[in-house]
């Protein structure tokens, strides 16, 4: 009986939770929707940089001086990297514009060849008329794409806003966080504020954890990448840390342009230091390298920089990215694992301290007057017994 009312409550509750949140979203969310991309910017902001902020407060610094050090200083190294990648991107992202679609008939031409070897047919007269029809409008598109990645309006104000609204947050957090306390009654402040670093730990680990292994996975595939000559390595080493922010789904799908680009070029890169043909050799180079990196980080750096409480099971880190992709897109997927671990923490604490059976208050245990025990029967006294003095 004590299960089943803890899972009837759980139940229940889940329910309710479910329609509010469909209500908010559909109500009250959704028409306002455009603030929530730098919204989220800057609560990626906040709790990458601000253990840094606070360090500096407790060493004396005045918080405003504080945070001005720490945007100074983490704007001009994210200025740096962009000063040497953004013109060799660009430079790479058009070259690849323009040849691919050769290297689509390339691609198309060997999977006909490797067809014929299994003994296969396929129609390649209806193939290769496909490939020239579509020639001008892969170039077309790819130039959409990328025109909409660097160009759109939305991109710039979400990456002005983002760092404008973290700076404010930044700043006034320490009164951001008096005012949450006081909204709480004074006997749940202890409970609130255990809650609270459980989930500042959780998110604030996993955002710092997944911006390093990220670093660490791009700028590795551009070194080993550029090694075996690859074309595009820059480009496709960025490819590789940007999916590499999406569990267990972003390194194979970081993996696919590495193959695609290593079967379809005619020739090698310069700076090549292995030499490797192009075609099998430089796609299991590609493969060998990428395998490397990715071993390195889920051995060495993501054990130690991805906080420990937002582990989840496989399966739930599966479901997690099938729905917010399903919902949201390539945001979805990249949200999906904070808002799991975020719910798994609230439920947990939720189960631990309020799915009792009698209901707790305040530690003690409830009884109702209808399961009020009996007293137990109290012993009669014995016979008095004189004590002799000596």
């Amino acid at each position: 009986m004590t299960r089943a009312a803890r899972w009837g409550v759980l139940a229940w509750a889940a329910i309710g939770v479910a329609v509010l949140a469909y209500i908010a979203y559909r109500f009250l969310l959704y028409p306002i929707r455009i603030v929530f991309p730098p919204l989220a910017l800057a609560v990626v902001l906040v709790f990458l940089l601000n253990p840094v902020v606070s360090m500096l407060e407790r060493r004396g610094v005045r918080r405003w001086l504080g945070t001005l050090i720490t945007y100074v200083v983490f704007l001009s190294a994210v200025g740096a990297i962009l000063a040497f990648l953004v013109p060799l991107v660009s430079h790479q992202v058009a070259q690849l514009g323009k040849t691919i679609p050769d290297l689509i008939t390339r691609a198309q031409i060997g999977i006909v060849k490797a067809a014929r070897k299994l003994g296969l047919h396929v129609q390649t007269q209806d193939l290769f008329n496909s490939i020239q029809r579509n020639r001008q409008n892969a170039g077309a598109f790819f130039g959409r794409l990328t025109s909409f990645t660097f160009g759109v309006l939305h991109v710039v104000v979400i990456l002005l806003l983002g760092p404008v609204v973290a700076g404010y947050l930044l700043v006034d957090l320490p009164k951001l966080g008096r005012w949450v306390r006081a909204l709480v009654p004074p006997a749940r402040r202890p409970e609130a504020e255990s809650l609270g670093n459980k989930l500042n730990t959780a998110l604030g680990g996993y955002f710092r954890g997944q911006l390093l292994v990220a670093v660490f996975v791009g700028v590795a595939s551009m070194g080993g990448l550029y090694l075996i000559g690859l074309p595009y390595w820059a480009l496709v080493g960025l490819i590789a840390g940007l999916f590499n922010l999406v569990p267990w789904i972003g390194p194979f799908i970081g993996a696919v342009p590495a193959l695609f680009i290593a079967f379809t070029t005619p020739v090698a890169a310069s700076g090549q230091v292995i030499p490797l043909r192009p075609g099998w050799p430089m796609a299991l180079g590609a493969a060998i390298v990428l395998t490397i990196v990715q071993q390195i980080d889920n051995r060495i750096i993501t054990p130690r920089t991805v906080a420990r409480n937002v582990r989840l099971h496989p399966l739930t880190v599966i479901l997690s990215l099938l729905v917010g992709g399903t919902l949201l897109g390539l945001w979805g997927m990249l949200i999906a694992i904070p808002v799991v671990a975020t719910v798994k923490i609230l439920v947990m604490h939720y189960w631990d301290t309020r799915m009792t059976w009698p209901p707790t208050r305040n530690g003690k245990t409830t009884v109702t007057s209808e399961s009020e025990p009996e007293p137990e029967p109290q012993s009669e006294p014995g016979p008095v017994v004189p004590i002799e003095r000596r």
